[in-house]
């Protein structure tokens, strides 16, 4: 590699953002499948997902369904799936709940407290928000203390349907 050809990395890791912003979307998706630089992968996808959000979704259930990425990343893909299909949104926090990172369940509980007052919100069991709840009290104090503010705005959305307080 010679300096021009390092000049050229160097300024593309770095102005990735402007970088991805010029490209097509099937550019998007080879940089959302090959999964090389997870700032580049969450650029990728959130511009995919502005230009079309239906296009976006199988790859946002790919990073959340096979654990792809790092929990940001999966937080993202949670965060633009619930925005296009709350029901396939439900089923991920149903599949992943056990197991979600600490950035995953406060998307969940910021997502899911949004919609609260909504006819899905309203629809949601004082049972499958309550597993929510408990999912964050397994989280170390550490992970609790990282995503608190998501976690009271959920308190306060669901109070009238959360039994562990």
């Amino acid at each position: 590699m010679d300096n021009k050809d390092l000049a050229n990395a160097l300024d593309r890791s770095e102005n990735y953002e402007t970088y991805i912003a010029s490209m097509n979307n099937a550019e998007l998706i080879t940089i959302i499948t090959n999964l090389d630089n997870l700032d580049e992968v969450t650029t990728a996808l959130t511009e995919l997902s502005i230009r079309d959000k239906e296009g976006a979704v199988p790859y946002c259930l790919k990073i959340l369904k096979e654990d792809l990425g790092d929990e940001f990343l999966q937080a993202v893909a949670f965060n633009m799936l619930y925005e296009v299909d709350h029901e396939k949104a439900k089923e991920i926090i149903t599949e992943k709940l056990t197991n979600a990172s600490t950035a995953l369940i406060g998307a969940i509980m910021d997502n899911l407290s949004t919609d609260s007052l909504q006819p899905f919100g309203e629809s949601l069991s004082a049972e499958f928000l309550n597993a929510i709840l408990e999912r964050y009290f397994d989280l170390s104090d550490a992970d609790k203390e990282r995503i608190h503010d998501n976690y009271e705005w959920f308190q306060e959305s669901f109070e009238k349907k959360l039994s562990i307080m």
